[in-house]
């Protein structure tokens, strides 16, 4: 049963009242494309200044250090005390798929991409390679290491003429760890300050002696890399957008297979909220799965450029408004590039006394 707020601090509007929490600063973005929605839109953070908060028309903060059942607990506490009714969390997303039941039993929906197994194993790459369904796409060959031995080890059961190789840890966000191997240092590549390759000689040095968590090593696959936004609810596919990185911008393609393997994701994991999965093509321009974040990518503002309002979709779906038989249509055919803007926060205080007294002067 919703907790009814007294009389003298209900809010004067009756919209449903939506909180996103501590997140990556593309969240952002989804704050400023619900602006004109019918929602109350709060975000929360740790950092005073995060762009987040910036971003929402309601804003308060999270405590530092909790972490768990001890943040989901206050959590739970922070939306009874405001009211609010949706919850769209970044932080502790995993462990708060096991708390659904005690939001809904306040009558709070926590929107949470799928419940706590499935999040982690969407999470840890390895698992989820040794599991993927290649009906869907096939995915590149591949090993995991943990030691300088298996590191070799790898290095001798994936190696094939002409082939490079990669590695990344088996769990991470965006490019962390992430480097292509090379035979030698290429000087050309210092050079360009390409920060993604590494030699094997330095590989080997790096990981000598070392306790590595597991490693993910493959084949680097040379085609075009995609990146495709989704958003799902409930098992079901509303939108995808699919976009080819380039290296000045990307391109908004119309690609109908990765579609339809977007929606056999969605329908496999049983996905509720905006995710992403990436693609290589290998030589004969064949997509491979990569991996699958059930989350929003760094890039979704590419992709909202398609005319897709990925959170308001959501939202919609969500509260049972979403019009399942007018969905939007998905621009294609686009190049898109992101500019980067700058923000006054605020005034900032000088520590120096000298500094300040100068500056006044």
């Amino acid at each position: 049963m919703t907790t009814l707020l007294p009389t003298s601090e209900r809010p004067s509007t009756a919209l449903p009242k939506v909180l996103f929490t501590k997140n990556f600063s593309v969240t952002s973005a989804q704050l400023a494309a619900l602006e004109g929605a019918p929602y109350e839109v709060w975000a929360s953070h740790t950092d005073p200044d995060h762009g987040m908060l910036a971003a929402a028309p309601h804003t308060f903060l999270e405590p530092r250090g909790l972490l768990g059942d001890d943040y989901a607990a206050w959590l739970l506490s922070a939306c009874k005390e405001r009211g609010i009714t949706l919850v769209v969390p970044g932080k502790e997303r995993e462990r708060l798929g096991h708390w659904q039941p005690a939001f809904a039993e306040a009558g709070i929906a926590l929107i949470v991409p799928a419940d706590e197994a499935t999040q982690r194993h969407l999470e840890r790459k390895d698992e989820f390679l040794r599991n993927w369904d290649t009906s869907i796409l096939p995915i590149p060959r591949w090993t995991t290491f943990d030691t300088s031995d298996s590191f070799e080890a790898g290095l001798s059961a994936l190696k094939v003429d002409g082939v490079r190789l990669c590695l990344k840890p088996a769990r991470g966000i965006y490019a962390s760890g992430f480097r292509v191997l090379m035979e030698r240092p290429d000087l050309n590549s210092f050079l360009k300050g390409e920060l993604y390759q590494m030699s094997v000689a330095a590989a080997r040095e790096m990981f000598a002696g070392q306790t590595l968590p597991t490693m993910l090593l493959m084949h680097t696959l040379e085609g075009a890399e995609r990146s495709i936004d989704c958003v799902a609810w409930q098992g079901r596919l509303i939108r995808a957008v699919v976009r080819r990185k380039g290296e000045h911008g990307q391109r908004l393609e119309d690609r109908p297979d990765l579609v339809a393997a977007a929606a056999k994701i969605a329908q496999t994991y049983q996905l509720s909220g905006i995710f992403n999965f990436q693609t290589k093509d290998d030589g004969l321009r064949v997509p491979h799965m990569l991996e699958i974040n059930a989350r929003a990518s760094g890039g979704l503002r590419y992709s909202m450029a398609a005319g897709i309002n990925f959170p308001r979709l959501l939202l919609d779906a969500a509260t049972g408004t979403l019009d399942w038989e007018a969905l939007p249509a998905v621009r294609t055919g686009l190049s898109v590039a992101e500019d980067k803007v700058v923000r006054v926060m605020g005034m900032a205080e000088l520590a120096d006394t000298g500094v300040a007294e100068a500056a006044a002067g």
